[in-house]
């Protein structure tokens, strides 16, 4: 019988999730970046692009959550989508900011795959231990922070929407002025900061949660 110690390593699994009209976009850039950090750190990673899956973010009839009903059977691409989640210990949810909020393509994801029964009620969870969104600012951070952004998509995303899916280890990292450098600023070295900025955060991401004293 093996020890732990001898126990062969399981493989860790984070997944992916983006989105943008672009493929050859910054955000696309950051979600490369995040991925190389990820895989030199041995990390399996399963990719959701949704605009080149051609995912439908409208939720019809098919996927109305059923509240009498928890083990309801929505849509199939619902149901594949959701079955993707399983086994991943991470999950990673890159967007730009539009209007203060995330695009219309990943809020019909949220609002259809992370659906009542699948990912949350009836004491179903999310399967993530920790949850990042990398949000993709135009603007500059103390215009952002100045009209209380931060904070008000904390509670959202975090508190609220990673709350309901049971992983209380949900943060934002906020990425500024995305549309382009401040003024006197060299812009490769402003977008390789902003990608090096997120593979940051995935190394903050892998490191083991320290208990508190």
């Amino acid at each position: 019988m093996l020890s732990t110690q001898d126990s062969p390593k399981t493989k860790r699994r984070a997944y992916l999730i983006w989105t943008h009209p672009r493929a050859d976009s910054l955000t696309a850039q950051v979600v490369a970046g995040i991925k190389q950090e990820l895989q030199q750190h041995d990390v399996e990673v399963a990719e959701l692009d949704l605009y080149r899956h051609g995912f439908n973010p409208v939720l019809g009839e098919e996927d109305e959550p059923d509240w009498a009903n928890p083990d309801k059977r929505y849509s199939e691409q619902v149901m594949e989508l959701a079955a993707e989640l399983k086994g991943s210990d991470f999950g990673i949810v890159v967007f730009p900011l539009w209007w203060y909020g995330m695009p219309a393509m990943l809020k019909g994801y949220l609002d259809r795959v992370w659906n009542y029964g699948l990912t949350y009620g009836a004491g179903r969870t999310l399967p993530f231990s920790k949850l990042r969104w990398i949000t993709l600012v135009g603007g500059g951070q103390q215009e952002f922070e100045g009209w209380g952004n931060p904070d008000n998509m904390r509670h959202l995303l975090n508190g609220s929407i990673a709350g309901y899916g049971g992983v209380k280890d949900a943060e934002i990292e906020f990425m500024y002025n995305t549309i382009g450098p401040e003024e006197g600023s060299d812009a490769a070295d402003h977008y390789a900061a902003l990608i090096a900025q997120a593979r940051a955060a995935m190394v903050r991401m892998l490191e083991p949660a320290i208990a508190p004293a």
